[in-house]
């Protein structure tokens, strides 16, 4: 059973993620039902494109996006805690990394290149070049199923103190820590997030905080 289980069946409709890509002028919703099919694509996939053993390594050597998100969370569905501080990591079994980044990891047996594009295109439909022995995540993820009938852990094991429901607004993660604390946990504790990505000026934050209704801060930099 999936971990967001418990938000699928109080409130399966409500924004639970929300992220702003002001570079490219993108707002990203996602709902628990949403959230959770991207969670068990990312989950069907780890078990089934790369028959990842259950204590398989998956590292994340992406920046701040909605991708970044669903992947981590994806992730955990599977029962593997995704290693987000990829710097620090000799050889997962499972990278996902951008473009650019696919060259530093062309030792890791499965390599997944995810696009910029912010509806998440594959690398070959925004019309670049996917490099040889690598996976293009965008068109790959879509093809598995929107359940994962894996073992999950509960949600409210990602529960912290002082994490509430409430809607919080994150600029950021460096580290799985981080991505726990400031995304995973409202969620958890039945809230929601806006994450906005990239480097945006004070007075933006505050707009975007009183558009989107956000009462807590949490700065991940």
């Amino acid at each position: 059973m999936s971990m967001l289980a418990p938000l699928l069946h109080t409130d399966p409709s409500s924004p639970r993620l929300t992220v702003y890509d002001d570079s490219r002028g993108v707002r990203m919703d996602f709902s628990a039902q949403t959230l959770d099919n991207w969670a068990s694509k990312v989950a069907n996939m780890l078990d089934d494109e790369f028959d990842l053993a259950p204590d398989g390594s998956v590292a994340i050597d992406l920046p701040v996006s909605w991708q970044a998100a669903v992947i981590a969370i994806g992730t955990y569905n599977s029962s593997r805690t995704p290693l987000i501080d990829a710097s620090g990591t000799s050889s997962p079994d499972v990278i996902f990394t951008t473009l650019e980044g696919a060259a530093r990891w062309d030792d890791v047996p499965d390599c997944v290149v995810v696009s910029d594009d912010p509806f998440g295109r594959g690398v070959v439909e925004a019309g670049g070049d996917l490099p040889v022995g690598t996976v293009d995540f965008g068109p790959t993820v879509r093809f598995y199923g929107d359940a994962y009938f894996g073992d999950s852990p509960q949600l409210h094991t990602f529960t912290e103190p002082g994490i509430g429901a409430e809607r919080y607004l994150v600029q950021n993660w460096h580290s799985t820590e981080e991505f726990t604390t400031s995304v995973l946990a409202p969620i958890a504790a039945g809230g929601s997030v806006v994450v906005v990505a990239g480097l945006v000026s004070a007075e933006r934050l505050q707009d975007i905080a009183r558009t989107e209704k956000a009462t807590r801060f949490i700065d991940g930099q």
